[in-house]
């Protein structure tokens, strides 16, 4: 979804020129120049200036430092068609497929910001990135690798390298600072913030092992991640994640299943009113009967939040997922534009839960979303 590598890499720290501290334990003086100081270690100030990022970053500068960490591993039947875009993406085959899904979250542990930067420079495309054209999204190319073994260590699912739009998501356990959604990186000036991950989540294309045909048993699902090491990092001895996975017979996948509308989709579902496919996104205080605006639609009155693609948004009542009979509130498309935006009133508890989903399950999206009060 998200895919030659390339040996240079953009470094960065602080997106903040604020004055650092000196090695006595003082305060660096401010600088006495007129124009604004320049950080050199800001990523997006040394891009701008004459491209110089993409050249060597000043050796005191911090690094980032990638880690991969897999959660809610689920199992699923799907049948795909000869036009779907896994099946030209190479991620599976035609037919009827046993898919092992799992959610990745890249976190940046590092002190320095991961930068990549916009996928087009000068309308020239950066060789490290390549569009797709079934999802209309550029991704950074084989940022991870996945791949099953038994328990002797060969391969027993049909793995592959999963590219990714490196962005962030969200704050790794408390760590980094809050940041503005204007000084997040995206999907258009990809990067991950130091105490930032990037989450790929199960629901999406690709986001999978294809264990069609695999006899029941254990096994062990090794991610990798920045495998050839074209992103330079502090250390690259924290980049593989091994997981033990029990997979049962395939007539038990019934059993498993769940009204958990955070589920990857059995098909590719459309729609705001379906019960799968959906992410979480945040969950909010507010004031019982108190009239909000949710969203991620910049071109309304008042804008709230920003989108990239087609998303679905969903607010529940409470902490956590909801099914649609439960909803508060759904919206897809919105004041003329494929970005959704929602008023609702603030649920009697004083919680409530935004959810985001891709119009066509399993496609890319970015939905940003703000609340105005």
């Amino acid at each position: 979804m998200r895919r030659l590598w390339c040996w240079v890499v953009l470094l960065g720290c602080s997106e903040s020129p604020a004055p650092r501290p000196a090695s006595d334990g003082g305060m660096d003086a401010p600088a006495m120049d007129t124009e604004d100081p320049v950080d050199p270690c800001d990523p997006r100030t040394r891009a701008a200036d004459g491209g110089s990022a993409f050249r060597d970053a000043p050796a005191s500068c911090p690094l980032p430092n990638l880690i991969p960490v897999v959660q809610n591993i689920q199992l699923q039947t799907r049948v795909f068609g000869p036009t779907s875009c896994e099946v030209s993406e190479g991620c599976t085959r035609v037919g009827r497929r046993r898919l092992l899904r799992f959610d990745l979250l890249t976190p940046n542990i590092g002190r320095g910001d991961l930068y990549l930067g916009p996928p087009r420079r000068d309308n020239r495309p950066d060789d490290r990135f390549e569009f797709g054209a079934c999802h209309n999204h550029y991704h950074f190319r084989g940022y991870a690798d996945y791949r099953l073994t038994d328990t002797s260590g060969r391969e027993a699912g049909l793995g592959h390298k999963q590219s990714f739009c490196l962005l962030d998501s969200a704050q790794h356990m408390g760590m980094g600072r809050t940041l503005r959604f204007s000084e997040r990186y995206t999907c258009s000036d990809q990067g991950i913030h130091a105490g930032w991950y990037d989450l790929y989540d199960r629901t999406l294309d690709c986001q999978y092992v294809d264990i069609t045909g695999l006899a029941p048993g254990t096994y062990r699902l090794r991610v990798r991640i920045n495998e050839r090491r074209g992103l330079v990092e502090t250390t690259y001895d924290d980049n593989e994640a091994m997981v033990e996975v029990t997979v049962p017979p395939e007539d038990a996948d019934a059993g498993m299943r769940s009204r958990d509308p955070t589920d990857a989709c059995p098909g590719e579902d459309t729609g705001a009113a379906r019960d799968c496919g959906w992410v979480v996104e945040r969950g909010s205080n507010c004031e019982a009967g108190q009239m909000l605006t949710v969203g991620c639609n910049a071109m309304c009155s008042p804008g709230v939040g920003s989108c990239d693609g087609d998303p679905v948004l969903r607010v529940c009542p409470g902490d956590g997922p909801c099914t649609h009979a439960n909803a508060v509130v759904e919206s897809d498309n919105a004041c003329g534009n494929s970005c959704p935006r929602a008023t609702f009133t603030c649920p009697a508890r004083g919680r409530f839960t935004v959810l985001t989903g891709a119009a066509r399950a399993g496609a890319a999206y970015e939905c940003r979303v703000d609340v105005a009060r």
